[in-house]
């Protein structure tokens, strides 16, 4: 009974075997392969095959102006298979092209992308400090404190510059920059030489401040926002809260003061002055550039300085706060990233802000698609002292809703003149303001966010 009872568990394996061999392969050919071996244009240009990126690219002269006509001279596949694009085929390869191969029942896609020389620097930063680059005189610009202990004369640089292109010197060696620095970078038949200058500050004209000794021991987000600030706008530094309330530098031409806080959300304005024993302890040099005119740009958490400042009541708090805790990383964006609602589109801080195709009129968009944000918000919900809308955000704050969701996120307060505008103060609490993505992304609509702070700075200064 027992060797029949093994004949009948035999079989059943076997059977079992033959069922999952027939369901896996059936009648399909899988006894080919999909690979690109070889692939020119024009007779001269040979594509750089990755298998693993399914890429094939071809770079041709950093003047070659025929992308759009194109003719495929030489293709080179797995013996046996077909593909969409043949020999003699005449492209138009201004943009990336699909390859299509078919083995049996095998298949595979290749992106097809003919890329122009290209030597471009995109990123400069010396010893932390982000310089302005002028792409059409090939220069940049770094501007440092005189007081902030760099040694010029052998300082550490980095660069990132278009994909292919080498750089000489080697980004993260260091330089002598006490004097005009040359760099230059080299992709086949493009080439470029920028020259470094390095400004020193001694009176800024805008300042970004934090509880960090330096800008590279800030964490990353606030970092970001103060790296933007630095390089984007002339005569622009870091100084810490330690800095500004012992007099180290000087703040006589100042004319607006960037504070954003990335860190856990204060319920209640008591919370925030507690925590923030820096910002406290600088409080009578920054009440007295406000009362003189100086404008604020006050980012997420650092919302609630408004208060100490003395431009808005104390019970005035935003209501509708979560997130932070020093981390990055919550919501990735997909194609249509998260944005909100100008009240007034027409508002100065609203313009030339790229916008998203169908999108309503007034609608702002900070983010793109693969750009991840923590989205630490302070801001006020429409309920309990807020329940009638922006205009119970108005009235209480003694400010001028700018921007939101069924919410007031973004808003102004007035100038120590009682009037908005030059010397007031820009509050951006929603977390779509956001500098920093832990994963990658091509900026597009996050542009806005520096041409915000462009507008914030010539809105409160001018």
């Amino acid at each position: 009974m027992k060797t029949i009872y093994s004949i009948i568990c035999a079989l059943c394996v076997i059977c079992g075997l033959a069922a999952c061999s027939d369901d896996h392969t059936g009648s399909m050919d899988v006894s080919g392969s999909c690979l690109v071996e070889k692939f020119v244009l024009n007779g001269q240009y040979e594509g750089i095959i990755s298998t693993e990126k399914r890429l094939v690219k071809v770079k041709v002269p950093a003047d070659f102006d025929q992308k759009g006509n194109m003719e495929i001279t030489s293709l080179t596949v797995s013996p046996g298979a077909e593909t969409n694009l043949k020999v003699g085929d005449h492209v138009n390869f201004d943009a990336d092209r699909n390859l299509h191969i078919s083995n049996g029942d095998l298949v595979m896609d290749y992106q097809v992308s003919v890329r122009n020389d290209e030597a471009l620097m995109s990123l400069f930063i010396l010893e932390g400090v982000k310089g302005a680059i002028n792409q059409q005189d090939k220069t940049v610009t770094v501007s440092v404190m005189a007081n902030s202990g760099i040694d010029l004369s052998n300082a550490t640089f980095e660069v990132v510059c278009s994909e292919d292109a080498t750089c000489s010197p080697a980004s993260g060696t260091k330089g002598n920059f006490t004097e005009p620095f040359q760099i230059t970078l080299n992709d086949n038949t493009a080439t470029n030489v920028y020259t470094v200058y390095v400004t020193l500050i001694a009176d800024p004209i805008a300042l970004f401040v934090g509880d960090a000794e330096n800008i590279e021991l800030l964490n990353d987000e606030e970092k970001a926002a103060a790296k933007w600030l630095t390089g984007n706008i002339a005569s622009a530094a870091y100084a810490s809260w330690n800095d500004v309330a012992s007099g180290n530098i000087s703040l006589e031409k100042c004319k607006l003061i960037f504070f954003h806080r990335h860190c856990s959300s204060y319920g209640n304005y008591n919370g925030f002055a507690e925590a923030e024993s820096g910002a406290m302890t600088a409080l009578p040099k920054m009440k007295e550039l406000w009362q003189n005119g100086v404008g604020f740009v006050l980012g997420r958490s650092a919302v609630n300085y408004a208060i100490a400042l003395g431009a808005m009541p104390e019970d005035a708090y935003p209501n509708n706060v979560w997130g932070g805790g020093g981390g990055e990383g919550s919501d990735l964006m997909g194609e249509d990233p998260w944005h909100f609602y100008a009240y007034d589109i027409t508002h100065p801080l609203w313009k030339n802000l790229k916008t998203y195709p169908g999108a309503a009129e007034n609608a702002v968009y900070t983010l793109d698609n693969g750009y991840t944000i923590c989205n630490t918000t302070s801001q006020y919900g429409f309920w309990d002292t807020y329940q009638g809308g922006k205009d119970a955000v108005e009235a209480k704050t003694g400010g001028r809703a700018l921007g939101g969701d069924n919410s007031v996120s973004s808003w102004e307060l007035k100038a120590a003149n009682g009037e908005f505008g030059k010397g007031g103060i820009i509050c951006l609490g929603s977390g779509l303001f956001d500098w920093n993505s832990p994963t990658p992304y091509e900026s597009n609509y996050h542009d806005n966010m520096g041409t915000i702070i462009l507008n914030a700075f010539d809105y409160l200064t001018k």
